[in-house]
């Protein structure tokens, strides 16, 4: 018998799908799941990482909370290295990453000894450290985010989630600059 799961990377806060048209992706969520509102933005880290090599992380993004679940749908830019680009050259469909909130170095050093590679890193421009890892058949990334109480992200998921709860199914698109 085992312990269960590994509670030093805590419970997982968001799952993500790479798609290739993100207004399409929503409306399949919300006619199969209800998921929604969905929060549209665009995403453009200029202090990333992609394999050990400077990039410009971008996309197009939408968030949505199901129950406890945040659902996460990416459109990349194609133009430019990445996580998401890697995922989809691989010939990959399906869930992307899942994604928790730990601390970065402890997480990183273990996700390491066990034999995962970073792949990407940056700093969010509302200063937020992500990491993507390699993960396992099933999810092909782990993204570990390192937000502080109180800052935009956390503020951001917060408001997320406080909207579906309330959500009447009027307004399923909301963007977000």
């Amino acid at each position: 018998m085992t312990n269960g799961p590994p509670t030093w990377l805590g419970p997982i806060r968001q799952t993500a799908f790479i798609v290739d048209d993100l207004d399409a992706a929503m409306q399949r969520w919300l006619d199969e799941t209800g998921a929604g509102p969905w929060f549209v933005f665009d995403v453009d880290v200029e202090d990333a990482t992609y394999r050990g090599e400077r990039v410009r992380l971008r996309s197009r993004t939408a968030l949505a909370q199901s129950g406890g679940q945040q659902i996460e749908l990416i459109e990349p830019d194609l133009s430019v290295g990445s996580v998401y680009k890697e995922h989809l050259d691989a010939g990959r469909a399906g869930v992307h990453h899942i994604c928790y909130w730990a601390d970065l170095d402890r997480a990183g050093a273990l996700l390491e000894s066990r034999g995962n590679t970073l792949v990407q890193a940056g700093t969010t421009p509302n200063g937020v450290r992500f990491e993507y890892w390699t993960g396992t058949i099933d999810a092909p990334y782990i993204e570990l985010v390192d937000p502080r109480p109180g800052d935009g992200m956390s503020r951001f998921f917060a408001t997320i989630a406080a909207a579906a709860e309330n959500w009447d199914g009027r307004d399923p698109v909301r963007q977000r600059r």
